[in-house]
């Protein structure tokens, strides 16, 4: 069974309400989506997606995997382009009259997969839904600072309540997209955008059919008929797929299979990306509540064994902070405030009243194995300086809510920014108590200082505010980094014009999806 939201099937689709609608899309059932997907001459992109995304939510940050399907089918007033520039989506253009304002000119003839108009309305409709916290929005302390939206013929005009340099990043983010009013609520899938293809089959445990969608702004720009997306779950059976010509790309390579895949004449195309780092629980009368206690473990890692052990050298060694070279805040040091010095470990050890070391247990997951190894790895140089680590592998569900409760003495975690902007360190510093931060740490001068960071529009003075913070942040090692690792596409020759994102960005990449043609 397929649910069609396609022009040529909209008047049943108009005629289902949105409960049934959202019950025929997730009973979805029928044959493999693969093959060539359509007619002789029919370019059909075949792509192998790493798990079976979630029921699409309006707003909310669910994982990769819907992040790659949210790229394909959605667009917002800003996107990116193939080298992960923020751009006009479905603003034709954006005006920044003062540091505060911005106008947005919407392009003619916009219009939704189920064949709606999209209008000035909507944007301001969908924005002030994001604005919501109490509707769970990824991008809800991204834009915050809305002080007014509105909405006039084909002018969406936006006054800020202070500067905010990251403002226009937040509204490129796949899940900050421009929906109809009707999919502003938890229930109904989020599946109608105004992206370059429209979902017409979803096919539990197998795949999802996306079909171009011939109005779309840029639909002359789109070479794709479709894209035939492919659930494998397995890493192996996934890179099978793709060497055995089942599918013409797939995301999340695994790193081991990366030279077995290169090697076979594919093409991987991989960027760094996401980090890894050892998160702390500084409450009470833990030891690592004590600063120089965290800076020994920051002194004691060998990032180059993690890298090693981890992600079989596809990745870097990470001592501090990461800043994009593109951005105005970015300084040389950042990334560089820990070296691997044990001995140095163990004077801090010492000055902080641990002389003889201590024990602790570090939590980490079996689920994962790369967040094991880097575990593995750190549990190594930390005995070395005299912390004897005790490891707890947990499954994934049960790590995540061992670290919602605190219930830790360290951690290995991965993360990546939600954008490049290094405002994105925020999230390690306000008192956040969720899995992937240390657990009871919040620090008010640097929050300050990123705040300021992110309101200031003055190159010189925004770079001397990060000077700052990197100093403050080797003292104070919120997180001790680990490393970088670097995530991948794979594709076969026949794929041209596709392009992984580089960075934070690379979860973004479906976006490029929509410049790939077939040879």
């Amino acid at each position: 069974m397929s649910f069609a939201t396609s022009r040529r099937g909209r008047r049943a689709f108009a005629a289902v309400s949105a409960g049934a609608a959202a019950a025929l899309l997730l009973a979805g059932c029928g044959s493999d989506p693969g093959g060539s997907g359509g007619g002789s001459g029919e370019q059909i992109l075949t792509f192998g997606l790493s798990a079976e995304p979630a029921t699409p939510i309006t707003g909310v940050q669910q994982g990769g995997a819907v992040n790659q399907l949210l790229t394909m089918v959605h667009r917002g007033l800003m996107s990116y382009d193939e080298s992960g520039a923020v751009v006009p989506g479905v603003a034709e253009s954006v005006e920044t009259p003062d540091d505060t304002s911005y106008v947005f000119t919407l392009r003619e003839g916009l219009t939704f997969h189920d064949g709606t108009p999209l209008t000035a309305d909507n944007v301001k409709n969908s924005l002030e839904y994001y604005r919501d916290p109490a509707n769970a929005p990824q991008i809800a302390s991204g834009i915050a600072d809305i002080e007014s939206i509105q909405a006039e013929g084909d002018t969406v005009t936006i006054t800020l309540s202070q500067p905010n340099t990251a403002f226009l990043q937040y509204l490129a983010l796949p899940f900050a997209a421009i929906v109809p009013d009707s999919s502003l609520n938890p229930d109904t899938p989020n599946w109608v955008g105004a992206g370059p293809f429209e979902m017409t089959e979803l096919q539990d445990g197998i795949g999802v059919t996306l079909t171009k969608d011939e109005d779309y702004y840029g639909a002359d720009e789109v070479a794709l008929d479709g894209v035939e997306v492919k659930f494998y779950a397995d890493g192996e059976a996934r890179t099978n797929a793709l060497l055995s010509g089942d599918v013409d790309m797939i995301e999340y390579v695994p790193w081991e299979n990366f030279d077995r895949v290169a090697e076979a004449g594919f093409t991987v195309d991989a960027k760094e990306g996401p980090f890894q780092y050892v998160q702390f629980n500084v409450e009470g009368d833990s030891p690592f509540a004590d600063p120089k206690v965290r800076q020994a473990v920051a002194y004691a890692i060998n990032r180059d064994n993690a890298v090693t052990a981890a992600f079989q050298s596809h990745g870097a060694p990470l001592e501090g902070i990461v800043i994009p070279e593109s951005d105005p805040a970015y300084t040389p040091g950042a990334a560089t405030l820990w070296s691997y010095d044990p001995e140095r470990a163990k004077e801090l050890l010492a000055e902080a009243g641990y002389p003889d070391g201590f024990a602790a247990t570090l939590l980490t997951t079996s689920q994962y194995t790369f967040l094991q190894d880097n575990a593995l790895s750190v549990q190594e140089d930390l005995r070395a300086v005299g912390i004897d680590v005790t490891l707890d592998a947990p499954d994934w569900s049960t790590r995540v809510s061992q670290g919602n409760a605190g219930e830790y003495d360290i951690a290995v975690s991965g993360d990546a920014g939600l954008i490049t902007d290094p405002s994105y360190l925020l999230n390690w510093v306000v008192g956040n108590e969720n899995f992937n931060v240390s657990w009871g740490y919040r620090n008010e001068e640097l929050t300050g200082l990123i705040e300021e960071g992110l309101r200031s529009t003055d190159d010189a003075e925004k770079r001397a505010i990060y000077e700052e913070i990197t100093g403050l942040w080797a003292e104070e090692v919120p997180i001790a980094s680990i490393n970088t690792r670097q995530q991948a596409y794979a594709y076969s020759d026949r794929v041209e014009g596709f392009e992984t994102m580089p960075g934070f960005l690379v979860f973004y990449s479906s976006f490029n999806i929509a410049n790939a043609s077939l040879g």
